[in-house]
């Protein structure tokens, strides 16, 4: 059997709980994997090497784990794999390079524009980002729009994450919900919610796209 023979989310969860156990060197060191340079698996606020993860997870569903020379990882492999059981894999690890995305647009660029979009330091924490990423997944919450999905595997993952609250109904005391505050949105989207200096909710962009939509199909 090989890693395509992997089908239980369970095997995947028991491998992912046997790594946060002992750790990620004894986990790789055990199961015989390097560290990813690319591909990480997240769940519930954590990044997993996804391949070593893939391999360890084959052991617990068919009591024979898979080493890192029994099959290749990437996107040809362990990404549709992992997603089709059900799960969020980014193609580089959420750190805070990766974290620091071009998703500031000049209130000059906007016709009629009041104000900036000023992405806030929560937008760009790296550990905020992954929980937003870790329990609403990398699709943009208002349109689906999924960028692995339309520019390739490379891109897994890429998203940016919209604050809900705006910055000045925020307290000095306030403290960031990465799961209540922040949602994943794609570029388009985010700049929507923001154009004209107006900050529109998701649910009112989400409706306006329908609304749009609906009127094109006349």
């Amino acid at each position: 059997m090989g890693f395509s023979d992997l089908s239980s989310r369970q095997a995947v969860l028991d491998a992912i709980r046997e790594f946060d156990s002992i750790g990620r060197n004894r986990f790789l060191v055990k199961y015989g994997f390097g560290q990813a340079q690319n591909y990480f698996l997240v769940y519930e606020g954590n990044q997993y090497d996804s391949k070593a993860i893939v391999g360890a997870a084959h052991g617990f569903q068919f009591g024979d784990p898979l080493g890192a020379g029994d099959f290749s990882g990437g996107k040809g492999t362990v990404l549709p794999k992992l997603r089709s059981l059900g799960f969020s894999v980014v193609a580089h690890k959420i750190d805070d390079a990766s974290s620091t995305l071009p998703e500031e647009v000049s209130g000059d660029f906007w016709e009629g524009a009041k104000l900036s979009i000023t992405v806030n330091k929560y937008e760009r924490n790296a550990a905020a980002r992954l929980a937003c990423i870790a329990y609403h997944g990398t699709s943009c919450s208002v349109c689906r729009f999924d960028f692995g999905s339309a520019y390739g595997a490379d891109f897994a993952g890429f998203i940016h994450v919209h604050h809900i609250t705006p910055m000045a109904e925020i307290g000095k005391q306030y403290k960031i919900d990465p799961i209540k505050d922040l949602v994943p949105v794609c570029a388009n989207c985010h700049a929507i919610i923001h154009y004209g200096g107006v900050a529109r909710n998701i649910a009112e962009v989400r409706e306006i796209l329908q609304t749009h939509d609906l009127d094109d199909s006349h």
